[in-house]
């Protein structure tokens, strides 16, 4: 059998397992299925059919879906139509032979589509050609699993909220509470950003320990947590602010050299706009961790 005569016969089964939806159970419908393919498949194999068009024949002869399963599950049925009054044609009219259709009647036979013409009948209402009739009292059910859209339309009709999308109000109560406690989680989470906040926190708060910073910059840099932005505050505010201090220095000598220049001002203001600013960054870069309550 061809792929396109196979696609066929799958195309059937899934409107035949649509026709039988909310009469059988899942498991009879599962095994129905599996017992109406073999048929079909057997069916073939007996009449020689590989091609797309002898498929489409050996299709014709089970019937339409929705005629199948009312025929072979009625005894399933509760409160369904009985298969004669299935299909009511249009007046004036008779309903169309399979073997009288053409090519696109036969895809449509094999595919169980119905036609969507609509004529008046004998006391004036408009009935569909080929569309099955539903009794009144027939109960609403939601549509298969596998025809369900997601979306907020979903959440509406189902009336349940997924377990990951909280509402605005709680997102905004529980983002103030759960910082104290997320901060922690999110440091043991991420060990080298960990220790990159502590090299920054150790450079601000004792002097000696300002050249820890380098080892707390390369960390940041070569971080995968923190964006870009992050980074260049981190790293980038610091060189600046160091930058602003030693400008600032002022000598009393007359003549120095430039090395002189640099490591003196660098030794007595850059130093306290490195760790000022060091201390900046590592609140900053603290609280730019992920928490865990927030993916």
């Amino acid at each position: 059998m061809t792929p396109q005569a196979e696609q066929l016969v799958l195309q059937y089964l899934s409107r035949v397992a649509d026709a039988a939806y909310g009469h059988v159970t899942a498991r009879g419908r599962t095994a129905y299925l599996a017992d109406l393919r073999s048929r079909i498949h057997r069916a073939c194999a007996a009449a020689g059919a590989e091609t797309s068009d002898d498929v489409r024949r050996i299709l014709r002869g089970f019937g339409r879906p929705a005629e199948l399963v009312a025929r072979e599950l009625a005894a399933d049925f509760q409160g369904a139509i009985p298969p004669e009054t299935a299909v009511r044609p249009a007046a004036g009219g008779s309903a169309a032979e399979p073997d009288a259709l053409g090519s696109e009647g036969a895809d449509a036979a094999a595919n169980g589509a119905a036609t969507e013409d609509t004529a008046p009948d004998a006391d004036g209402s408009a009935v569909r050609g080929s569309a099955a009739a539903v009794p009144a009292n027939r109960p609403v059910r939601l549509p298969p699993p596998w025809r369900a859209t997601g979306g907020r339309d979903a959440d509406q009709r189902t009336g349940v909220r997924p377990l990951g999308r909280p509402s605005a109000g709680a997102s905004g109560r529980s983002r103030g509470a759960a910082l104290p406690t997320g901060l922690p989680a999110a440091l043991r989470r991420h060990p080298p950003e960990a220790l990159a906040v502590a090299l920054y926190a150790a450079a601000a708060g004792v002097g000696v320990l300002a050249g820890a910073w380098l080892i707390g910059a390369a960390v940041v840099a070569l971080s995968r947590v923190w964006t870009g932005l992050d980074k260049a505050v981190g790293v980038g505010v610091p060189v600046l602010a160091t930058l602003v201090g030693m400008a600032v220095w002022e000598s009393g000598a007359e003549y120095i050299y430039i090395d002189e220049i640099i490591w003196e001002s660098l030794a007595d203001t850059g130093i306290v706009g490195l760790r000022l600013a060091a201390a900046g960054a590592c609140v900053y870069l603290a609280l730019r961790l992920p928490r865990p309550n927030s993916g």
